[in-house]
């Protein structure tokens, strides 16, 4: 292969890696729980100036150090693959990284030279197994951004679908009896959007986008500043929560099934999001829908001193009373 070839060739992997590096730092949807550095700094930006020194070295044909680099990135991939397969935690965008490191690898491999190969791959790896710090910690370990809310003893779960028209209906009957229990005290609920409606799942994504932007309002780092106090900030989260709810049901009841518009539609109404990995969310109402036995809406379940009770439709409004 003519040396211009393949330079062509070893720049645009080169760019793809880089361009991997960048998709990574602004992906929200996924590999957020998997995170590492070396010195501080994060892998992505590291990759991406990693891969510019190979370019440069390339180009001004510096095969040695080109091969050496090469190598030693290599080992470092190894390491970091290890490192996932050990903890059962695999961002495809480290290994998409790592794939096209391991095709320069091989498109710039030289026989003659494998025994400062091999050094500089295991060097590499050493190098990563002593000063890379990594951290994998589930998403469900960390706190996420659920929609419950409340401190009481009491559990109430509501589900319900933003294209139901009972549900629409309903909801802002419910409201003054959840806002009173949830002042006082008594219940903590928790508001679980069922897809029966094909688009319901957009707007559930939607809605728990939003609820993290309180979340992060709450913790003192949004752009909102809640009241003082626990209790405060619960009811004022739980407030914002409704208001949201009610936003949604206004776009279902519009129609809006286009994910930009439904953006637009939020947003014009004042409603902040802040977008994250929604799927552990997803995953763990998932459970909570099949542990209910959830098979219509609008559908109430209240656990209270070990036992469950379902209700469906208006009965929910004189169970909620009930709990008063």
């Amino acid at each position: 292969m003519s040396y211009h070839k393949k330079a062509a060739f070893n720049v645009m992997i080169s760019l793809a890696g880089i361009a991997i590096a960048f998709l990574h730092i602004y992906c929200t949807d996924s590999c957020s729980f998997l995170k590492g550095s070396v010195f501080g700094f994060a892998l992505d930006y590291l990759g991406i100036a990693y891969m510019c020194v190979l370019i440069v070295s390339y180009l001004a044909r510096q095969n040695l150090i080109f091969l050496l680099l090469l190598s030693a990135g290599v080992g470092a991939e190894a390491y970091l693959l290890g490192f996932q397969v050990n903890h059962n935690v695999y961002c495809y965008y480290c290994l998409a990284f790592g794939a096209l490191l391991l095709i320069l690898f091989l498109l710039n491999f030289e026989r003659s030279r494998k025994t400062v190969i091999a050094g500089s791959l295991v060097l590499g790896f050493l190098l990563f197994s002593i000063f890379f710090e990594g951290s994998v910690t589930p998403a469900y370990a960390e706190e996420l951004p659920l929609p419950t809310f409340g401190t009481g003893r009491t559990q109430v779960r509501l589900y319900t679908d933003y294209f139901c028209a009972p549900c629409r209906a309903l909801e802002p009957q419910l409201e003054p009896a959840i806002k009173s229990l949830v002042r006082k005290g008594v219940i903590t609920v928790m508001f679980v959007d069922t897809p029966v409606h094909p688009h319901t799942t957009l707007y559930a994504k939607y809605f728990l986008y939003a609820v993290n932007a309180q979340k992060d309002a709450a913790d003192g780092t949004g752009k909102k500043a809640l009241p003082r106090g626990k209790g405060s900030k619960v009811a004022a989260n739980f407030d914002e929560a409704l208001r949201i709810r009610s936003v949604l049901f206004d776009a279902a009841k519009e129609n809006v099934t286009d994910k930009e518009k439904l953006e637009g539609f939020v947003r014009k109404r004042g409603v902040e999001i802040r977008p994250f990995d929604a799927k552990p969310v997803f995953d763990l109402l998932s459970n909570y829908l099949k542990e209910d036995q959830i098979n219509s809406t609008p559908t109430c379940v209240i656990y209270q001193n070990g036992k469950k009770e379902r209700f469906i439709g208006p009965a929910m409004l004189k169970a909620l009373e009930a709990l008063r």
